[in-house]
C-alpha cells in the first residue's frame, strides 16, 4: 500500500515530449555512470537536494524510517551511491537492463532487472521526478523476490 501511495502521489496528468527526452538523457547518463562504477558522474545528475528513497539496508548506517533509508542532500546521496558503485555491488549494475515510462509533467518510472534469466535476478521499479536536468526525487522500489 505504502509503495502505491508513494507512486500515486508523485504522478501528474500531463506529460510532453520534451520533457520525456530530456529525463532519458538523465536517465540514459545516470545508468551509464552506474555500470561503469563512476560515482562523481552518477553524483553529476542530482540536485544538491535532492532526496532519495530506498528499501532499509542498501547503504551501510543509515538510519531506518519505517522500513525505507532516505538519503537527503547530495552528502547523504553519496553515501549510497559509494556503496552501489564500489567492486563488491557494481555487477548488478553492470548487468541491469532499463525500461522508461512517462508518468507526468515532470516524473518517470524506471523499471529495471538485475542478473535476467538468474538465481540471482532483481527486478523493480524507481520513481524519477526530474527538473532542470537534475533528479530532485528518487524512490527504489524492488519487486517481491519470485518463489
Amino acid at each position: 500500500m505504502c509503495k502505491i501511495l508513494i507512486v500515486a502521489g508523485l504522478l501528474s496528468l500531463c506529460s510532453g515530449a520534451a520533457f520525456a527526452d530530456a529525463a532519458t538523457a538523465v536517465l540514459d547518463h545516470h545508468v551509464a555512470a552506474m555500470k561503469k562504477g563512476d560515482l562523481e558522474a552518477v553524483l553529476s545528475d542530482y540536485a544538491d537536494n535532492a532526496v532519495i528513497v530506498t528499501p532499509h539496508g542498501i547503504a551501510p548506517g543509515q538510519k531506518e524510517v519505517s522500513g525505507a533509508d532516505v538519503f537527503a542532500g547530495k552528502a547523504q546521496a553519496r553515501k549510497l551511491f559509494a556503496t552501489l558503485t564500489d567492486r563488491d555491488h557494481n555487477a548488478g549494475a553492470r548487468s541491469m537492463t532499463t525500461r522508461y515510462e512517462p508518468a507526468g509533467n515532470d516524473t518517470t518510472l524506471m523499471h529495471w532487472v538485475q542478473f535476467k534469466g538468474t538465481p540471482k535476478e532483481v527486478s523493480g521499479t524507481d520513481v524519477w521526478v526530474i527538473r532542470d536536468g537534475k533528479v530532485v526525487f528518487q524512490s527504489v522500489l524492488i519487486d517481491a523476490a519470485k518463489k
